[in-house]
């Protein structure tokens, strides 16, 4: 009997490896050398971030909690004698005082005169803004100064200044030359 070919599948014929040619190696380039840290030649490191002060962080959360928004905590000058304070977009004016946790807004009425308010809550900064924007009334009182200094005590120093720059008459300088004469005392020469 003759052999036929079957029916079954026959693998096809098995490829011989080939060697490939080896890759080239991806260059780098040398590492510096790490210097030792106790080597301190080439001078300390520097910080080149700007740090905020807690005062800064108060003040940004007592407005927060005012409800006047103010993103920038940095944007608040720290006076470093426990105030801060910080102009707003409107030109209005935040202080803060860390010793006693008050905020105050200072804010030009249509009038012209500074008011200031006292703020702790949103319905605070509520009521501040609608008093200054409808008030109507005449103020006599200058704006106030930061240096502190009341009304009553700038008039008083602004009369004492007038009084003393008013002109003498001939009699009252010849009447006060003579008072200075009588009482003045001869002085000596000074030794040398």
């Amino acid at each position: 009997m003759a052999r036929t070919p079957s029916a079954r599948k026959t693998s096809p014929a098995k490829k011989t490896a080939t060697k490939k040619a080896p890759r080239p190696r991806k260059q780098t380039q040398p590492r510096p050398a790490l210097a030792s840290p106790l080597d301190l030649r080439g001078g300390l490191p520097t910080r080149t971030t700007t740090w905020m002060t807690d005062l800064q962080v108060y003040a940004t959360l007592a407005a927060l909690i005012a409800g006047i928004t103010t993103p920038t905590i940095q944007a608040w000058h720290d006076h470093h004698d426990g105030t801060t304070t910080r102009t707003l977009d409107d030109g209005t004016h935040l202080h803060y005082t860390l010793a006693t946790r008050t905020l105050r807004w200072q804010t030009l009425c249509p009038m012209g005169a500074v008011h200031e308010y006292v703020l702790r809550n949103p319905a605070d900064t509520d009521a501040a803004q609608a008093d200054a924007e409808s008030c109507t009334r005449l103020h006599w009182t200058p704006p106030p100064t930061n240096t502190g200094t009341h009304l009553s005590a700038r008039l008083q120093t602004a009369s004492k200044a007038a009084a003393d720059t008013q002109p003498l008459t001939l009699a009252d300088i010849t009447a006060g030359l003579q008072t200075r004469a009588d009482h003045d005392q001869p002085k000596g020469h000074p030794q040398s």
